[in-house]
């Protein structure tokens, strides 16, 4: 399982395929996503983390978003649940070993039997993460790809969370998809919890701005360039408009805050 912000007007996510490809022709490389937005780390850790329960539960999964590229930061690979995550050690790969239930062994990518010499200070997904991953999916062990490492080192980041009080729901934008969905860090539980009534109306208060948003279960149940709340496939809480995008109708970007309510009476 592969998952980056390269992008792929570049070379470089199929010059990570060529090396899985040469090193363990026989192993299957499903590509998850190489769009996650430049340098973004918290996104890439959540999409990973979202993944991991429909994935095999014997997966490596290679993930490369990694602005520390060539400084201290560690290439590490870390063992959880009986898969692997192969990437830098910046919190990326946090969230998706606790999904896991927990990192249990973890190692340096740091054996001159694994990494590629001379090694780029900047495409460690080649040189270091790539031929990582392609020796674990082939049967490898994680201790010939180098020195041990105490999981509880590891860099982990937080998940999203909202704040809660009564009639009242604070959360932030932490994505928004090519539809223009802007997907929110709360869920339904969310709402209930803080007594906000998760059928009818609701508002969203977005800075200075305040939106009404219908409460529905899909697409189809609101009228066309209405905008609403629903539950997505993550199962948090999205802001979407049927036919078009709420990102760009309601100019919502990731990271703004959002505080969902019931209206008052």
């Amino acid at each position: 399982m592969f998952l980056s912000d390269y992008g792929l007007d570049d070379e470089f996510v199929g010059v990570c395929h060529a090396v899985l490809a040469r090193l363990a022709p026989d192993v299957r490389v499903i590509d998850l996503t190489h769009g996650i937005p430049p340098r973004d780390i918290a996104r890439g850790a959540i999409v990973l983390a979202d993944v991991v329960p429909h994935a095999p539960p014997n997966s490596v999964f290679l993930a490369v978003v990694d602005p520390g590229v060539g400084s201290a930061r560690l290439p590490v690979a870390v063992e959880a649940g009986g898969a692997f995550l192969v990437g830098p050690d910046n919190g990326l790969l946090s969230l998706a070993w606790e999904e896991l239930g927990g990192a249990r062994r973890a190692a340096v990518i740091d054996s001159e039997q694994i990494v590629r010499l001379p090694m780029s200070e900047t495409f460690h997904g080649r040189d270091v993460f790539a031929p990582a991953a392609a020796q674990l999916a082939a049967g490898g062990s994680l201790a010939a790809l180098g020195s041990e490492l105490d999981p509880a080192r590891l860099e982990r980041i937080s998940p999203p969370t909202p704040t809660l009080e009564p009639g009242v729901v604070r959360c932030h934008v932490i994505g928004i998809d090519r539809f223009g969905n802007v997907q929110l860090s709360a869920r339904d539980d969310d709402l209930r919890r803080a007594e906000v009534d998760p059928v009818g109306e609701l508002v969203a208060q977005v800075g200075d701005r305040t939106l009404t948003l219908g409460r529905v279960r899909t697409f189809s149940d609101i009228s066309e360039g209405n905008p609403a709340l629903i539950q997505d496939s993550s199962g948090r809480l999205a802001i979407v408009v049927n036919g078009g995008s709420a990102a760009d109708a309601l100019n919502l970007k990731v990271g703004e805050s959002v505080e969902v309510r019931r209206p008052r009476r």
